[in-house]
């Protein structure tokens, strides 16, 4: 299962209405100093709450990769990752590969698989369950795709996404010694700063 926060890094982000495609260059969806902040709690096995903190993260400028020009993402002072915005939907880097992290526009039953690492695994392929799905968090009642996210063998994750905020909830599931699921963690959008 995986357990890499760089990926929660790398898939948070804000874009404005306006459309690119992949070799345009990232000056229109994002700004320097565009900021989100998560809620982020994290459970044991038994359900039972082990931590809860607030996560803030911040484009803090661009770099070129890939022959394309990608924003970065970072969390503490630190780069976190980077991301941008296509004709298809959000994309990240992984291994020095650009993928589809959020399908958008996207339908009921589209499908698109996110690899975490090199790890043979470590990736999740994801489904659009729903869309226009209103999803509660503390920024308030937000309409989002809802998708769930499964590897060889269990659900991984379920997120709620947009256009407008990109991330705003997702719940991580992990498997216990007897491969039993439970809540491995939650972050739910707290705030957004355009």
């Amino acid at each position: 299962m995986k357990k890499n926060l760089l990926l929660l890094c790398i898939i948070f982000s804000a874009l404005s209405c306006k459309k690119d495609t992949a070799a345009t260059p990232a000056t229109a969806d994002f700004k320097t100093g565009t900021a989100w902040v998560y809620k982020r709690i994290t459970y044991d096995e038994a359900g039972a709450v082990v931590s809860s903190n607030n996560i803030a993260f911040t484009i803090t400028g661009q770099q070129t990769l890939l022959g394309e020009t990608w924003w970065v993402l970072s969390a503490s002072g630190s780069p976190a990752g980077l991301l941008r915005k296509a004709t298809t939907g959000f994309y990240t880097v992984t291994n020095n590969t650009s993928q589809l992290q959020f399908k958008i526009p996207a339908a009921v039953n589209d499908t698109w698989r996110v690899t975490y690492s090199a790890a043979a695994g470590d990736y999740s392929d994801f489904k659009v369950m729903a869309v226009n799905q209103n999803v509660t968090v503390p920024m308030g009642t937000i309409p989002c795709y809802y998708i769930e996210g499964n590897d060889s063998n269990s659900l991984e994750d379920k997120e709620w996404y947009n256009d407008a905020n990109t991330l705003v909830k997702q719940i991580e599931y992990n498997q216990n010694s007897s491969g039993a699921l439970y809540v491995n963690f939650t972050m739910e959008l707290v705030s957004f700063t355009p």
